[in-house]
């Protein structure tokens, strides 16, 4: 009896493995939404900044007001001790101190005209007040965010694996969850006074509820075969709990944690603004309103973001890559492995 022919090639198992690499626009595609929200930008800046000024900037204008924010207080002691040559040129072109000439001028200066020692530089760039900003927030919310998801995965383990702790804690948290965090920053200045503490404090609450409530359904929604087959082992409580269930629901974790640490960024605006904080990125963009500076909001309200990626790229995509992606756990959950 003849056998059927597929007409397929026959399957070499020797063969290597060849893995497409992808190409530059691929690698390029999270570039492409800034590039559409850039000419979008520059498009309405077009037809509103002649009617409004600075108050709808050009996007270069954007970029020399954040140059002046890190790079003034060097670019001025580079002035004060420009030789002869680079004063002649300043004074050529009718500029009368480096600080205030143009772009060019400035990086030119810096490369070519700068007598400063190498630690006179960061002595310089530590003047700046946008990095006073970027400093007094840089440990300020991630810091609330680490005592929220501390507490918050704590409670949740408690709410998934007691039936006492879940009766205590859902009906409280259902209730807190949808109050905006703004409207406990008043009570909290009241309580605590304005400083630090009550930045920290109203952050970390408003992070801790979603934490909580993500940890609490990743712990439910454990597969009750894993536990089982623990249990058939004769595993103990806590050795499940550590093999079993703590692993089955860091997705979950990991998740609460994301939606917790894009909350404490909007607490912190907030109670930033709210509770007489000096220094800060948020303190700064409501500073900045007072004096019409739409620049120096816009630098600050771009660098809120760059921190909040970082933190994504430095914090969460390592411990995935490192746990649930190499667990296979998203797959377990439903995730697709490729992508189009």
């Amino acid at each position: 009896m003849a056998q059927a022919e597929s007409g397929l090639p026959p399957l070499d198992l020797d063969a290597p493995t060849i893995v497409e690499r992808p190409t530059i626009l691929v690698r390029l595609r999270p570039v492409y939404p800034f590039l559409i929200i850039l000419v979008l930008w520059q498009a309405t800046a077009y037809f509103l900044h002649p009617k409004m000024g600075d108050l709808f900037p050009y996007f270069g204008s954007i970029v020399f007001r954040a140059w002046e924010l890190v790079f003034q207080p060097l670019v001025t002691a580079v002035g004060l001790g420009a030789d002869q040559d680079l004063l002649n040129q300043l004074k050529d072109a009718k500029i009368e101190s480096l600080p205030d000439a143009g772009f060019l001028m400035q990086v030119y200066a810096l490369i070519f005209k700068n007598t400063l020692g190498f630690f006179e530089h960061f002595v310089q760039l530590a003047k700046s007040p946008i990095l006073l900003h970027i400093l007094a927030t840089a440990w300020r919310l991630p810091f609330a965010f680490v005592i929220a998801s501390i507490v918050g995965v704590t409670v949740g383990i408690l709410m998934g694996r007691f039936a006492f702790w879940e009766g205590f804690f859902v009906p409280l948290l259902s209730v807190m969850l949808p109050i905006p965090a703004l409207a406990w920053t008043p009570l909290a200045v009241i309580w605590f006074g304005n400083g630090d503490q009550t930045v920290i404090l109203v952050t970390a609450f408003a992070s801790f509820l979603p934490i909580a409530m993500a940890v609490w359904t990743g712990v439910k929604t454990i597969n009750p075969v894993w536990i089982r087959a623990a249990q058939s082992m004769n595993a103990d409580k806590m050795t499940i709990f550590r093999t079993v269930v703590l692993p089955g629901s860091l997705p979950m974790i990991l998740s609460g944690m994301r939606i917790g640490l894009a909350r404490a960024w909007r607490a912190g605006v907030g109670a930033e603004s709210l509770a007489g904080i000096r220094w800060g990125l948020s303190a700064g963009i409501f500073d900045a309103q007072e004096y019409l500076d739409t620049a120096f909001m816009m630098v600050a309200i771009a660098v809120l973001g760059i921190f909040g990626y970082l933190l994504e790229k430095v914090l969460f995509q390592p411990i995935e890559s490192r746990t649930i992606i190499k667990w296979g756990m998203m797959e377990e959950m439903g995730a697709q492995d490729k992508k189009v």
